[in-house]
């Protein structure tokens, strides 16, 4: 028995290193989180029985990527469940944010997944995601045995990606998402326009992509189809895309394609009308950013005018995001 004991406490010691590692590896760090000492993992690679009452689509990919089927008879079960209240989360306010408080119970042969919304259980999956990940090629994946709550820290958690100074193709921008939404940041802002390049189609007004118009990568720019499309890919990642139109700094494209300036009467009309496309190519952006930046204040004197009209067609400038940010901020630093 003795040649058996040896190899099997160096098996057990080995495992339960490997644990520790994929748990305390997981990014961002969850706020609570115990590991069941002892308990077999969660096996992947086999059929289980899904409950999901809000059909979520990272979910259903998880469940492809890690060899998982659906089979109503199984014995094996992932759970998802929506409640009111995850105990002992904390959530605070801010528009067009869901509560993303989850927690997460794995057992030998149960995922229970409990969330207040289905950002939240977006999340959990995310989770399970890293979990799954690291192991070496034939070794069968699975998920340690563990109890898990977590919420956010900061509900806004995001990446700005300037395609106004350079351009990366469509299907570089989804890789973004789909990296970033893994490790749970939330919002691809998306600088469309810049001195050097605009990269939004305007449909009034072709002139603002037209190559002779741009110093570099001239004539490359995203159709208001595409936006719908990536707007709609992140979503379903829990990814919110908040567009910028650089408003009045940095806006020489725009005087060269117009033959006007931002500062106007008629740049004012010119930007009502842009600003009225962006709107309906991003539906689900809770805000949009018209930059602001870089200039004196006493030289965008019509900012009032444009976040008039804003307010009228139903849409949210980031600049109050902004400041509702750094008040929160401040309050989170003296508290």
């Amino acid at each position: 028995m003795k040649n058996l004991y040896i190899p099997l406490l160096a098996l057990a010691t080995c495992c339960a290193t490997q644990v520790e590692a994929k748990v305390k590896d997981l990014l961002p760090r969850p706020q609570k989180i115990e590991a069941t000492q002892g308990a077999s993992p969660f096996l992947l690679q086999r059929n289980v029985q899904v409950t999901d009452p809000t059909h979520n689509a990272t979910l259903q990919r998880f469940l492809t990527e890690t060899g998982c089927k659906s089979d109503d008879a199984a014995t094996a079960k992932i759970i998802v469940e929506i409640v009111t209240s995850i105990p002992s989360s904390y959530d605070y306010t801010l528009y067009g944010f869901e509560n993303e408080a989850y927690s997460l119970v794995i057992t030998p042969n149960e995922v229970h997944i409990k969330a207040i919304t289905p950002t939240g259980v977006t999340r959990a999956v995310q989770t399970l995601t890293q979990l799954a990940e690291g192991y070496d090629e034939g070794e069968a994946p699975a998920l340690e045995a563990l109890t898990m709550t977590d919420w956010p820290a900061f509900k806004l958690r995001g990446w700005m990606q300037d395609v106004g100074r350079s351009f990366l193709s469509f299907d570089e921008l989804k890789k973004e998402v789909d990296l970033l939404s893994r490790f749970k940041v939330n919002v691809f802002h998306w600088h469309l326009t810049e001195k050097l390049a605009w990269r939004f189609e305007v449909k009034q007004y072709p002139q603002l992509t037209a190559n002779a118009n741009m110093t570099r990568y001239p004539g490359q720019y995203y159709t208001q189809e595409q936006c719908k499309e990536l707007e709609a890919y992140a979503a379903e990642r829990g990814v919110t895309v908040i567009p910028e139109i650089d408003m009045p700094g940095h806006s020489d494209v725009f005087t060269k394609a117009m033959g006007f300036g931002m500062q106007t009467t008629q740049g004012i009309a010119a930007l009502k009308n842009i600003l009225d496309e962006v709107a309906k190519a991003f539906p689900l952006a809770p805000y949009i950013h018209i930059g602001g930046d870089e200039v004196r204040q006493e030289q965008w004197n019509n900012s009032s005018e444009v976040r008039t009209f804003m307010k009228e067609k139903g849409i949210n400038s980031a600049a109050e995001l902004q400041m509702w940010f750094t008040n929160h901020i401040a309050s989170y630093l003296k508290s």
